[in-house]
């Protein structure tokens, strides 16, 4: 039975909350979980995409017909039941925006795995296009405008993704004519307790940054428009801004020094100093040290038809308009499926969070 998107966010009880209306939906789904024997039942499995402590995602094309997909697979003995449900929950509810990719059907149940399927996107993401100098403006610009749209359908919502970064982008054709961020794993309702990140990360805001276990903020856009920031830098130049968004590190520290100088320097510390004014003044409002001043996501969209200083950035990307994602590296790097089972040990363990990204590792 095909679980179709219920507008639980727009058309349910007024008085209901997004976190309450989340909770009731992931009640419902729970009986509607298709158990079977093997995924092959279902599926053709064609190659292994990516995989992790947690499952594995694999290409497969539907044995009723249709397009490929890209089917998530998370291991029964290391995810909850009801935190598998949310997320599918969550996509299949926001599915209808082209910059968030698309849960599709029904989730199942074998005796190793819960899988949901999702649309494929050939290309991988987006850190497999990144160049040692970025993007080209003009891709920079696709990326970052179509995310940002993301984004505000999510806030609009009362969802904070929680996990923006290069490797949740998915690509669909080389030029990044169309993206989708991806991977709702950790997407909540606005207001869920949130603890510092696990592990240092570079696009984690430094409010986060600064917490100590077992303290919690609550969970506020603000963290996404952080993200967004440090991605439009990553796109840009090929790399993050700085390891964590934290003192001692030195690339962090020189810029939150130039932030918090008043009156602010003129001209802002290498890298930043690459970005045209336009630009500039854009990253200071998505990075603002104060998350109760951090403009949010649309803000890219007043900026969009000014010049942000990046010409002479990406020159390896120019002409990706006329080659197919094969010559970009995606092709079938991902090992085959021919001989795999359900039972199998999963033999990619890579110590962390799955990778839920579209590329083989």
């Amino acid at each position: 039975m095909d679980l179709r998107a219920p507008e639980i966010l727009e058309d349910g009880d007024p008085e209901e909350d997004t976190d309450t209306a989340l909770q009731r939906l992931v009640e419902l789904t729970a009986s509607r979980v298709t158990s079977v024997r093997s995924l092959r039942v279902q599926y053709r499995l064609i190659r292994k995409l990516g995989s992790g402590s947690y499952g594995r995602v694999l290409l497969a094309q539907p044995r009723q017909g249709g397009p490929a997909v890209a089917l998530k697979l998370l291991r029964r003995d290391s995810v909850l039941r009801t935190t598998f449900l949310r997320e599918f929950c969550v996509g299949r509810c926001v599915s209808s925006h082209p910059g968030l990719l698309q849960t599709l059907g029904s989730p199942l149940q074998t005796p190793q795995y819960f899988a949901f399927a999702q649309e494929y996107a050939p290309c991988g993401d987006l850190s497999g296009l990144l160049q040692e100098k970025g993007l080209a403006e003009l891709m920079v610009k696709r990326v970052v405008a179509q995310l940002a749209g993301a984004l505000d359908f999510l806030h609009g919502r009362g969802l904070v993704h929680a996990d923006v970064k290069p490797d949740n982008v998915l690509v669909f054709d080389p030029a990044c004519s169309r993206v989708a961020l991806g991977d709702l794993g950790l997407t909540r309702p606005e207001g869920s307790p949130t603890p510092a990140p696990p592990v240092p990360l570079p696009t984690a805001p430094p409010e986060l940054c600064l917490l100590l276990p077992p303290d919690t903020l609550p969970l506020r856009p603000a963290v996404d428009s952080w993200a967004l920031g440090v991605l439009l830098f990553c796109a840009a130049t090929g790399c993050f801004p700085w390891d964590v968004a934290l003192a001692p590190d030195p690339e962090f520290e020189a810029f939150a020094g130039w932030m918090t100088t008043r009156p602010r320097p003129l001209r802002p510390p290498a890298p930043w100093d690459q970005f045209a004014p336009s630009a500039l003044t854009l990253l200071q409002g998505l990075l603002s040290l104060d998350p109760e001043t951090r403009s949010p996501p649309l803000a890219v969209l007043d900026v969009l038809g000014d010049n942000w200083g990046l010409e002479g950035s990406g020159e390896g990307t120019r002409g990706l308009d006329s080659v197919s994602c094969e010559d970009i590296g995606e092709e079938d790097g991902g090992s085959s499926l021919e001989e795999w089972t359900d039972e199998e040990e999963d033999e990619d363990q890579v110590g962390g969070r799955m990778r839920t990204d579209q590329r083989a590792p």
